[in-house]
């Protein structure tokens, strides 16, 4: 079976990994390459409750050490 994934972010990818995996044949569409999109600028988290604003105190020196 052919699946077609809109949208070429964290969940888009996954989604196309694990279908992958399961014998599906995935083709994932974005409008724009690869390395576009907010992913790359918050580490790929996604948790929503979870986010800490860029201009907290700390917070670059603090998301260095959560990627080590």
């Amino acid at each position: 079976m052919k699946v077609a994934i809109i949208g070429g972010g964290v969940i888009g990818l996954c989604c196309a990994y694990y279908l992958d995996k399961q014998g599906y044949k995935v083709i994932v569409i974005d409008r724009n390459d690869i390395t576009d999109g907010c992913s790359f600028g918050n580490m790929g988290y996604i948790s929503p409750s979870h986010f800490i604003p860029l201009a907290s105190p700390g917070i670059i020196r603090q998301g260095l050490k959560w990627m080590l």
